[in-house]
């Protein structure tokens, strides 16, 4: 019986059944559509990864299994299949228990017996969009961080820098991946960030320093940066986490300045401390200067060469005197006490001491005018400013030389002179000049030079509180105080006060008729000298002294007769018990008894105290014949 059937034949049908069942069997999900959607095949894959079984799927369409499509869609969809005769999308598909899982879908137009079909295979792409989506949070992490992140290769180039790096340098990420941290670190030399890189390699942690770094303006930002060296593709790359410290720096340089301004104050406050102390023994030395100096021009004939010798030493003494008042004011001890004076007296006795003290190669150039108003003002403030601003331009010369001058000259500010000098009410004036032709001062620092530790002096040389001091002593004077200058060429300090009709104070060498008295004194003083310069002072007026030496021997004393005494007069600063300890303990035994205390400096003088203790008087050493006179005469006789 022969074999009718054609091999070819034979063999088509083979490879037909074989084709299917791949198809039916692939580990893709495979459909076939029609021109209206409708699932007319799915494979095995498609029904297990969708959860129907495949009579229920040929029995749906592409929008059952598939949210985002519609039939507009879809349209779009065939007719780009039919144009380019394939397609690829994104898209998901829904499960029969409603998951929903995202999905990439290649289609193929297939034309069959005159028939169009599409055949659509699609793969579940759940793992590859949670590696997208993780990826993307990174870069958006990388991107977004508060810090500049830098991927650096072995050499120093930049690989990737996120968008915070762009931010703070101004260049792109183009620009910087293409760039060398060579060009970006002016924080160290290429040598040294080569020495970096190598530490980073050989330690397991983060390394972390402090450079700075250039922008693309070419200003520059201190940065912080803490790196570390990862391998990927066995090659090594550091990340750098690069954080601006401006904030900061700043915040440590104001520290910084503050501590020093602490430093300052303490300082103050020492020398304050040591002012005191110094003052209530220089006064007390003093004292027994002075006392004997008048005395001695008491007992000398008028005309006598020794006469003029101890007035001499009186004059002496009085300035010595005032020097520690000048002492106590800068400490911020002293009492400032103001009348009408002669500000030319003062500016002509400050420039003998400049004089004195300048190098030859400055010249001082002095215009003082005469007849000139007094001024309402402390001398010792006055005699501070001049020393001060002469000082300041002394200070500009010294290396090269030059002029220094210096005028007095009377003023009148009227009301149409508002503009220039607006805090300054109209009327007479003393217009205080001090010029130099030193360097000048930088436009950007002459509003600067009143703040209270600003200088431009190095380390060691100021303390910034020169200018800030005059500033303060002008303004209490109820004056006015400009600057002028202009670099290369000099500056120059204009210092306006107000001035008075009343008379200034005078020096006068005219012997005065001293008041004198009777009654017995008790005179307390822990020295010695002074208590036998007490006796005779107070002997010469009139008055029976008897002296102690200590309050707690004086106590006694009047103890046990208080009504001997008609007046006590003690020193405040005395070992074992103080003047108004002692001054309270005989209040409580005779409440009216007259007291006068003296004193070289004490912190315990305050008004208030003294009024509740009942001082009659408070006698500042030393204490001066005329002063002492006066005083005892006005407490004894209630004036």
């Amino acid at each position: 019986m022969g074999n009718d059937r054609d091999p070819e034949a034979i063999d088509d049908n083979r490879e037909g059944r074989l084709a299917w069942y791949c198809l039916e069997h692939a580990t893709v999900c495979s459909f076939r559509l029609d021109r209206e959607g409708n699932i007319l095949y799915a494979n095995h894959k498609a029904c297990d990864s969708l959860g129907y079984v495949k009579t229920e799927l040929l029995e749906m369409s592409l929008y059952d299994i598939d949210p985002v499509m519609d039939r507009e869609r879809w349209l779009h969809a065939w007719k780009t299949l039919a144009d380019d005769g394939y397609l690829t999308i994104e898209s998901r598909h829904r499960r029969k228990d409603g998951t929903i899982s995202p999905v990439t879908m290649t289609a193929t137009l297939i034309d069959f017996e005159g028939c169009q079909y599409c055949m659509a295979l699609s793969s579940d792409i759940t793992e590859r969009k949670q590696v997208e989506d993780s990826l993307r949070i990174t870069q958006f992490m990388f991107d977004k961080a508060p810090l500049g992140i830098f991927l650096i290769r072995s050499g120093g180039d930049i690989v990737n820098v996120n968008d915070h790096a762009c931010r703070y340098l101004g260049y792109t990420r183009e620009d910087l991946c293409q760039m060398n941290v060579v060009e970006l670190d002016r924080g160290y030399t290429p040598q040294e960030i080569d020495q970096i890189w190598t530490r980073q390699q050989q330690i397991s942690g983060i390394n972390t320093f402090e450079t700075t770094h250039r922008r693309k303006d070419g200003t520059t930002v201190p940065v912080e940066i803490s790196g570390i060296v990862l391998e990927f593709d066995n090659a090594p790359y550091s990340v750098s986490f690069v954080k601006d410290i401006s904030e900061r720096k700043e915040a440590e340089k104001h520290r910084a300045k503050m501590e020093a301004h602490l430093r300052e104050a303490q300082k103050m406050e020492s020398l304050g401390t040591l002012a005191g102390g110094i003052a209530h023994d220089f006064n007390n030395i003093l004292s027994a200067i002075v006392g004997y100096a008048e005395l001695l021009q008491l007992t000398c004939p008028v005309d006598s060469t020794h006469r003029n010798y101890a007035a001499q030493i009186t004059k002496a003494g009085h300035r010595a005197r005032e020097l520690v008042q000048q002492i106590l004011l800068f400490s911020r001890q002293g009492r400032s006490e103001k009348g009408p004076m002669d500000v030319g007296r003062v500016v002509e006795e400050a420039l003998k001491l400049i004089k004195a003290s300048l190098p030859a190669n400055i010249e001082i150039q002095a215009n003082i005018s005469n007849n000139l108003a007094p001024v309402f003002a402390n001398e010792t403030n006055i005699h501070q400013i001049v020393m001060n601003l002469c000082a300041n331009a002394y200070h500009v010369m010294k290396s090269a030389g030059g002029l220094l001058s210096v005028s007095l000259t009377a003023v009148t500010i009227q009301d149409h002179d508002a503009l220039s000098f607006p805090e300054m009410k109209p009327g007479g004036y003393l217009k205080l000049s001090i010029a130099d032709n030193g360097c000048g001062i930088p436009p950007n620092l002459i509003n600067r030079i009143f703040d209270p530790y600003f200088t431009t002096k190095p380390t060691g040389e100021g303390t910034g509180l020169g200018l800030s001091t005059i500033h303060g002593i002008v303004k209490d004077h109820g004056g006015y105080i400009k600057v002028y200058s202009e670099v290369g060429i000099g500056t120059a300090f204009h210092v306006f006060l107000p001035s008075v009709e009343s008379p200034a104070a005078t020096t006068s060498e005219k012997a005065e008729e001293l008041p004198k008295g009777r009654g017995c004194i008790l005179f307390v003083d822990d020295e010695q000298t002074l208590i036998d310069l007490g006796r005779v002072l107070l002997g010469r007026l009139g008055y029976r002294v008897e002296t102690r030496a200590s309050a707690l021997d004086a106590l006694e004393a009047f103890r046990v007769d208080p009504s001997r005494f008609d007046l006590v007069i003690s020193d405040m600063t005395m070992p074992k018990m103080t003047g108004d300890e002692m001054a309270r303990h005989m209040r409580a035994i005779r409440p009216g008894i007259p007291i006068i205390l003296c004193s070289g400096f004490s912190e315990r003088l305050h008004t208030r105290a003294l009024e509740a203790l009942g001082i009659n008087a408070v006698l500042m050493k030393p204490v001066l014949y005329m002063d002492l006179a006066h005083t005892v005469h006005r407490v004894l006789n209630n004036d």
